[in-house]
């Protein structure tokens, strides 16, 4: 969803230093922020702030939650610019396709309600749906499972993402992992991770693979 579908991460790093200043916590920088996006919500706090208390990391997770979801639009969370039509085409075409972000499950479904996008996906899961985060791939097989898809083609089935716990995870539940450089990491970054089959920095060249149009 984030770094993928739509930019967050204005919005993400404002409401992330509102929480931490709330309970007392110096600010972070953009980039700090960047790198805890592979983290769930609540252990993404828990890192910036230093701590190690599961109360307290739940209770901040619940709190950027309950703000981000609330101040959510389609100005301050934009979709990146020809995602949502080449997501359109694919379900133009038949292809089944789901959302799995470790960001909250609410955060997902007010993002695509935003944006009208909810009746293209199946499936709209965040981390609290699935038993275990990314890089787990437990939410991936349960959303395979859901779509009737327990013993997956990795010629025809993808998970795309821009953070190397979505590529992990998808190599975990046997299907092709495919990143991209639009969102939090470099080329470099996903590159050297070794959790990628593809790596694409367009969304144009990530169109022409997924539709195979020439």
């Amino acid at each position: 969803m984030d770094g993928t579908i739509v930019s967050s991460t204005r919005l993400a790093h404002e409401a992330t230093n509102a929480v931490l200043q709330k309970n007392g916590f110096p600010s972070i920088g953009v980039e700090e922020y960047g790198q805890g996006t592979k983290y769930t919500t609540p252990v993404r706090l828990a890192w910036h702030a230093g701590v190690k208390d599961e109360k307290m990391a739940e209770a901040m997770g619940s709190e950027f939650d309950a703000c981000i979801i609330e101040k959510v639009s389609s100005t301050n969370v934009p979709t990146f610019q020809g995602v949502v039509p080449l997501i359109s085409e694919l379900k133009e075409r038949g292809t089944l396709l789901a959302v799995l972000s470790n960001a909250s499950g609410d955060y997902v479904r007010r993002v695509n309600q935003v944006h009208q996008i909810k009746s293209l996906f199946q499936v709209e899961w965040g981390a609290d749906d699935a038993i275990l985060p990314k890089p787990n791939p437990d939410g991936l097989l349960k959303i395979l499972e859901i779509m009737d898809l327990k013993n997956p083609n990795p010629d025809n089935t993808v998970y795309i993402g821009d953070s190397i716990s979505d590529g992990k995870a998808a190599q975990a539940a046997g299907i092709t992992s495919i990143g991209v450089t639009w969102g939090e990491n470099t080329h470099a970054t996903l590159d050297g991770s070794g959790a990628f089959d593809r790596i694409f920095t367009q969304v144009p060249e990530l169109a022409k693979f997924l539709l195979g149009d020439d």
